[in-house]
Parts: structure tokens; C-alpha cells; sequence
């Protein structure tokens, strides 16, 4: 008879036991799907930062090559303007007729030039604007799968602004020269931030208790190497944030 309560004692805590440790072993693999899913977020985000800035670097590396012309063009404009004031001043209708169709081709030139400048600018910022607004999407799309049957999880937000070319010109001349601006890394990086929260689904709630909030962020930038704008995955001032 107390064999019999002995192992009717150790069923019976069996018994108690194993829900636990059934859903101890469910939380193990579910959060083995959230890390993985979280890793999948921090990387969709990079390699979409990365192709965006990819496309960005040569329409930024050509802006940057302009300035040898702006600076010609710069100079030859001066030239022409002196070139006509001799000429007003010959009171020669031919010099004069001359240095006007000069100084109206240089201005032609610059305002060429001054057009392409703004076109790859412009360009350039919707590009930026065209990835950002993807990665957003997709990290969203992700997010709404990462739940599965033990772990609900919420994609609470998903922020970020989308950056312009972080360039400046260096006078407010038309065709002007242009440079990064300071700052550079930060003000040129594709950044996303997001924020999730993890709850253990009922009915094993009953048994695992718990709540768990995350906050996760990454950006990509551009760096020049050598001659060439290439992508940077950068931390800046995401650097109090989960960014790796």
C-alpha cells in the first residue's frame, strides 16, 4: 500500500510538473523564432540601407566632380564680364556684339550646369526616400510575422525620417561648388528605429509570466574610401540603442 502512494505521490507530480515543463520547452523555441526574427529585422534593414546608399554614392560622387566645372565656369564668367565692360567702353558695336554673345554663352553654360547640379540633388533625395519608405515596409511586414503559438508580438512603431543629400552649397551663386556638410555620416544615413513588445499567449500565461518590451535601431550611411562614396553601417547616435 505504500508503494502504491509512493508512485501515486511521484505520478501525481509528474503530472503537475509537466505543463511547466511543456511550456518551459514551448518558450525555448519560441524565443528561439523571435531571436530570429529580430536578427532578420536588424539585417533587412542594413541591406536595404546598404542598396539605397549603393545607388545614392555615384549621383553623389558626379555632384562632387561638378565642382572643377563650377569653378571653371566661375572663372570664365568673370572673364566675360570684363570682356564686355572693355568693349562698352571701345564704343566698338563689334567688340561689344562680340562679348555679349560670349557672355550670354557663359551664362548659358552656368545655368546647364546649375540644372544637372539640382537634377542629381533631386534625384539623389528620391532615391533616399524611395528606400526608406520600403525598409519601413518591410520591417512592418516582418514584424506582423514574428508571433507565433506561445509569444504574441507587437510591432509597436516603426520611426525614422527620411534623409536628403547631406551636401551644401558653398555660396548662393548659381552652379555653386558643392560640399558634404559636417556631420556627414549622421545627417546622410538611412536610419530606422522600432520598438517591439513580447507577451506569453494564454493559456500558458497560467504558468509563464512575464512581459518583455524591445527596442532595436540600425543605419547606413556613406564614407569615402579612397576616390570612391561606399556604404557604411554606422552607430552615431544610435549608440545608446540596440543597434548590432
Amino acid at each position: 500500500m505504500v508503494i502504491y502512494n509512493q508512485k501515486g505521490s511521484a505520478l501525481a507530480i509528474i503530472l503537475a510538473v509537466l505543463p511547466v515543463f511543456i511550456a518551459g520547452a514551448l518558450l525555448c523555441f519560441s524565443l528561439l523564432g523571435i531571436l530570429q526574427n529580430d536578427l532578420g529585422l536588424k539585417y533587412q534593414c542594413r541591406v536595404e540601407g546598404q542598396s539605397g546608399q549603393k545607388r545614392v554614392a555615384p549621383l553623389l560622387s558626379t555632384l562632387l566632380a561638378l565642382n572643377s566645372v563650377a569653378i571653371a565656369v566661375k572663372a570664365e564668367l568673370a572673364e566675360a564680364i570684363l570682356e564686355l565692360e572693355a568693349a562698352i567702353a571701345s564704343e566698338n558695336p563689334a567688340a561689344i556684339a562680340k562679348a555679349t554673345k560670349h557672355y550670354m554663352q557663359v551664362l548659358e553654360k552656368r545655368d546647364k550646369l546649375d540644372r544637372r547640379q539640382k537634377q542629381l540633388i533631386k534625384q539623389s533625395n528620391l532615391l533616399l526616400q524611395q528606400s526608406h519608405t520600403f525598409t519601413s515596409m518591410g520591417l512592418r511586414r516582418t514584424g506582423a510575422t514574428a508571433s507565433n503559438v506561445l509569444l504574441k508580438v507587437d510591432l509597436s512603431s516603426v520611426r525614422g525620417k527620411a534623409p536628403k543629400l547631406a551636401v551644401r552649397p558653398d555660396s548662393p551663386d548659381i552652379a555653386p561648388t558643392y560640399s558634404p556638410v559636417d556631420d556627414f555620416e549622421n545627417k546622410q544615413a538611412l536610419a530606422h528605429e522600432w520598438q517591439y513588445r513580447v507577451q506569453v499567449r494564454p493559456p500558458f500565461s497560467n504558468f509563464l509570466k512575464g512581459e518583455f518590451s524591445f527596442k532595436k535601431a540600425c543605419a547606413v550611411s556613406l564614407a569615402k574610401e579612397n576616390s570612391s562614396w561606399l556604404p557604411k553601417i554606422i552607430v552615431g547616435k544610435y549608440s545608446l540603442k540596440s543597434v548590432w
